[in-house]
């Protein structure tokens, strides 16, 4: 006599919430589906994605693994789902306790109510704002852009111009650890993902635009990935993009060439200098979304050192927290962790015997 083929798990009344419509959001969501888990997925903005929706693909003469493509099609793959997907909604309230939370959402100032055996928080996070560092000249200074303004002008426009004249520069600086290592910025952490981020930039514009040089300010380059290291010296092999260690002081305007003026250290003439460029490109760090505190303080999350949640620091059963918003990621690394949430969170439902 055979056995009897295990039956699976009745995942009735098993609904999962999750709080964030970024990439880590959206994946853990499609994850979960896969797994025949039921998924609410509630997100404050009005589209999916995130900040990472805006970025361009990176590739130069090779695919550099910026994972931008990847960001495109799980959004394509979530809306081809019958995944509940809800816009412009923040979690309210929570009343109730393991395997049967009853939530709030607060829908464009509709209230509506969910039972779920389970929430997951992938709030995300805000890139540094760089109008607080005064001395680049951001938000007055046309012609500074943060990395992020970059990448929506190449992803909308399909090319890059000053936005001052609408002409193409020929000279640009990049500046990294901005609002990021930063004592006066009161972030003293890494973002850990910035460098890798403004090279492949860097590298896929220069395969691109050929005429166009780049100075690469950096205090150090710290690694992200078993890739990066092949990657970085490639980089440096490029004679047209100068690797300069110092961090700039300031930034300003020089009307008799109509190009900006960089102030910066010269560590191996132990000099300050200042040199002309037609463009600044500002590589912003990382911090928690605002609206994720509230988030993380309703559920009883703690918070680290550097203001992020702490993966698994919740006083309440069935929370869990991936993505950015546990602390600093590039989109490789948030998708990797999604997945693991995932799995974690359907072994929870299945094996806590909710009815």
């Amino acid at each position: 006599m055979t056995k009897e083929a295990a039956k699976p798990p009745d995942l009735a009344n098993r609904d999962v919430l999750i709080v964030g419509g970024g990439i880590s959001g959206v994946t853990a969501a499609l994850e979960l589906a896969g797994l025949g888990i039921s998924v609410t997925l509630v997100e404050k903005g009005e589209t999916l994605g995130g900040l990472a929706a805006s970025f361009c693909c990176k590739a130069s003469e090779v695919c550099n693994k910026c994972f931008a493509c990847v960001v495109d099609k799980r959004i394509r793959d979530i809306n081809n789902t019958d995944i509940s997907i809800l816009t412009r909604t923040e979690l309210a309230g929570i009343e109730g306790g393991s395997g049967a939370y009853r939530v709030t959402l607060d829908n464009a100032g509709r209230t509506l109510e969910r039972e779920v055996a389970a929430l997951v928080v992938a709030a995300g996070i805000d890139p540094y704002d760089a109008h607080l560092k005064g001395e680049y000249g951001y938000g007055y200074l046309k012609n500074v852009l943060t990395a992020r303004d970059l990448e929506v002008m190449l992803r909308e426009r399909g090319a890059i111009f000053r936005p001052s004249d609408g002409v193409s520069p020929q000279k640009i600086a990049f500046f990294q650890c901005v609002g990021s290592r930063d004592q006066a910025a009161g972030n003293l952490y890494c973002s850990q993902v910035c460098c890798a981020y403004a090279l492949r930039l860097i590298k896929m514009i220069r395969h691109t635009y050929p005429d166009i040089t780049i100075a690469f300010h950096y205090m150090d380059i710290q690694p992200a990935g078993v890739h990066f290291a092949d990657f970085l010296s490639k980089c440096r092999d490029d004679k047209s993009i100068r690797f300069i260690r110092s961090i700039p002081s300031k930034v300003y305007h020089a009307p008799a060439t109509d190009s900006l003026s960089v102030k910066f250290v010269d560590a191996d003439q132990g000099e300050v200098r200042e040199e002309h460029f037609d463009m600044v490109i500002l590589s912003v760090g990382m911090t928690l979304k605002k609206e994720a505190k509230f988030t993380a303080d309703l559920l009883g999350m703690a918070f680290d050192d550097d203001g992020f949640i702490i993966e698994g620091s919740q006083t309440k059963e069935g929370i869990f927290a991936t993505g950015a918003c546990t602390g600093p990621k590039d989109i490789e690394r948030s998708l990797t962790q999604a997945k693991s949430t995932a799995a974690n969170v359907y072994q929870y439902v299945i094996g806590s015997g909710f009815r």
